[in-house]
């Protein structure tokens, strides 16, 4: 694999990610009528050890250090995404483990949040969470789907990963 293009998709993608997420929950904030909360929210969490969503005090330091933390993840997670998107041109069939990364990153952000943050679940609504990354996941393998030209003619070949030959190759070996 190309560590520089794995590098750059990552830093792009993990950036178009947590963007989306920004700027979904400012969104969500700004309706709820207070801006900047859920960083807030999570950062004094993370940072402080605040338990109770009453005691959350909005400032730019939470904020600045939490968006700081959040692009790190999805900078990491962006790379992770990039490197295997190169392995799903090459063998189109890992695409399955894509799949299941992407689920266990959703089941672990939950827990994460869950371990750090548990009192200020009630505050941070699943459905609004859930959204958000669909939003962020979406943008991020649109950029990977575009990025990825063979990526796309290998799929439309062989839209499970293998073909029928291989399958049966496979299952003879068994």
């Amino acid at each position: 694999m190309d560590f520089k293009r794995i590098s750059h998709e990552g830093l792009v993608v993990g950036l178009i990610g947590a963007a989306a997420i920004a700027a979904w929950f400012l969104i969500v904030d700004t309706l709820a009528g207070s801006p900047f909360f859920t960083p807030s929210m999570l950062g004094s969490a993370l940072f402080w050890g605040v338990r109770e969503p009453g005691t959350v005090q909005v400032s730019f330091q939470t904020v600045a250090g939490y968006t700081m933390v959040h692009v790190l993840a999805f900078v990491i997670v962006g790379s992770i995404a990039a490197a295997l998107a190169c392995q799903v041109e090459r063998a189109p069939s890992t695409l399955f483990l894509a799949i299941v990364l992407f689920a266990a990153f959703e089941f672990g952000f939950y827990i994460v949040v869950a371990v750090v943050a548990q009192p200020l679940l009630g505050a941070l609504a699943w459905w609004s969470v859930a959204i958000g990354n669909a939003i962020a996941g979406i943008g991020m393998g649109y950029h990977l789907w575009r990025q990825h030209p063979r990526l796309r003619e290998k799929l439309a070949q062989h839209p499970l990963g293998a073909s029928i030959d291989e399958s049966a190759d496979t299952i003879r070996q068994l």
